[in-house]
């Protein structure tokens, strides 16, 4: 099966054929089938559901497998400068051919306009030429030459007038933010593995977003920590949800769960990734904690709802996030979301986050959103993810006067949101009657386990 001039796919021997370098590369069935999918509808998009039935036909397999499938793939296709491989976020991926950028020197004339140019310049260098031979070639230039210049100038002035309407209406901000959110990645698996922590029963369940190809294992989150057993003494069961995102890594730790997260203050932790942290002493944070937490700044008012109808319930979730690195310094984000929701999949919603750190012992940024929200719901490895489209119609950011080497991590995260988005992304893993798991816009994508209540109004 050919792909390019020199690329083909050997289908007897399950290779991919590069002919001018005289390479070949093994291909498992799965990418074999992957990429025969792909090259037969080149320059289309292939759906994820086309993709795994062709990979893997008659099995239902976690969409990590495919994920997984196109990274070895684009892999095997690096050095061809002439293939495309593209993800289209929440549909599947296209195999692009880049044709190579034709020579104008090369550009070939059709007879027609040949002929056209040849009987314009002989009408204006014959001087025995008649009045009608050079009327005809006026009238050929006036249509081959002035006719589609102002064709073009009629549907550029339209352009910039819908543009100019769009904009000054509004609408070409609302387009823009609906685009921006299509390249936004689906949550492509969450994975559960059991461990022991502290001689308990553990499962840390790793999260992976498309494209993604990071994986944090069990021994990779213990081995940051020591001096926990006196904090994860307990005989019931612990549960972690864990992320990389490539520059920070988030762990969110329920250390009491029976079927359900019973924890009133769930751990979650934040590092630098790029940076070499040490070990972190997690009795030393439990105690760093016990003092931070007596002062929460983080309210809610309930009049940000008015004017409020009888019989709505208002769903509160409360979390604290600690940032830790080299230093003896940690950074706190007393997080606070609240949601009302007005049908199944429709309301309204208002997130804060006020950051202090142990050096500053008071509050040195506060971030505040709000606005209207529309959740879609899919399953995940059996694990319902909802996703929050929230349209921003409020924000407060608060910089500080001093601010410390910690905090200037999240101060620049939260500053690029601020920013550029007018839509804020936020995506929920898991809940229960007293927590839920959330992915939120704090040091890039940060896992946050918080406590749930909820409040009828």
């Amino acid at each position: 099966m050919k792909i390019t001039e020199f690329l083909i796919i050997d289908l007897d021997a399950r290779e991919l054929v590069n002919a001018k370098h005289s390479t070949r590369c093994a291909l498992s069935l799965a990418e074999l089938e992957v990429l025969k999918s792909l090259v037969s509808n080149v320059g289309e998009v292939v759906s994820k559901e086309t993709l795994n039935a062709a990979g893997w036909p008659g099995r239902v397999v976690a969409p990590s497998s495919l994920t997984q499938c196109m990274s070895s793939l684009r892999k095997k296709l690096h050095g061809q400068t002439d293939i495309e491989l593209k993800n289209i976020p929440r549909y599947g991926y296209s195999l692009c051919i880049i044709e190579a950028a034709e020579d104008p020197s090369f550009k070939l004339v059709d007879s027609d306009s040949r002929q056209e140019t040849v009987e314009l310049s002989a009408s204006q260098l014959n001087n025995y030429a008649t009045p009608t031979t050079q009327n005809t070639a006026i009238t050929k230039t006036w249509s081959s030459v002035f006719k589609p210049m102002l064709l073009r100038v009629a549907v550029m002035s339209v352009v910039v007038t819908l543009i100019a309407g769009l904009h000054f209406s509004g609408g070409l901000k609302v387009i823009v933010n609906h685009l921006s959110l299509l390249t936004e990645p689906d949550v492509a698996s969450i994975t559960a593995k059991s461990f022991s922590l502290a001689q308990n029963q553990s499962q840390l369940h790793t999260v992976q977003l498309d494209d993604q190809t990071t994986k944090i294992t069990a021994k990779n989150v213990v081995d940051n920590w020591f001096n926990y057993d006196n904090i994860f003494k307990n005989a019931t069961e612990k549960q972690l949800f864990a992320f990389e995102n490539g520059r920070y890594e988030s762990v969110a730790l329920c250390n009491q769960f029976n079927g359900s997260c019973i924890d009133k203050q769930p751990l979650n932790l934040v590092r630098a990734v790029s940076a070499p942290t040490p070990p972190l002493d997690i009795q030393w944070l439990a105690d760093t904690k016990l003092r931070m937490e007596q002062v929460t700044y983080n309210n809610i008012l309930l009049d940000e709802f008015a004017p409020a109808d009888k019989g709505l319930v208002e769903d509160v979730f409360r979390a604290d996030v600690y940032y830790y690195s080299e230093s003896q310094n940690v950074v706190r984000a007393d997080v606070r979301l609240s949601l009302i929701f007005e049908s199944a999949n429709r309301g309204k919603l208002v997130a804060a986050a006020c950051i202090t750190d142990d050096m500053l012992k008071e509050i040195s940024i506060r971030y505040q959103f709000s606005g209207e929200f529309k959740v879609t719901q899919t399953m995940v490895d059996g694990k319902a993810v909802s996703t929050y489209l929230v349209d921003v119609d409020d924000r407060s950011f608060t910089s500080p006067q001093q601010i410390s080497k910690e905090s200037a991590t999240i101060y620049r995260e939260i500053r690029k949101n601020v920013l550029q988005n007018e839509r804020m992304v936020l995506r929920q893993l898991y809940q229960d009657d007293d927590s839920g798991v959330w992915m939120l816009p704090l040091w890039g994508e940060t896992i946050v386990w918080a406590h749930r209540e909820q409040v009828s109004l």
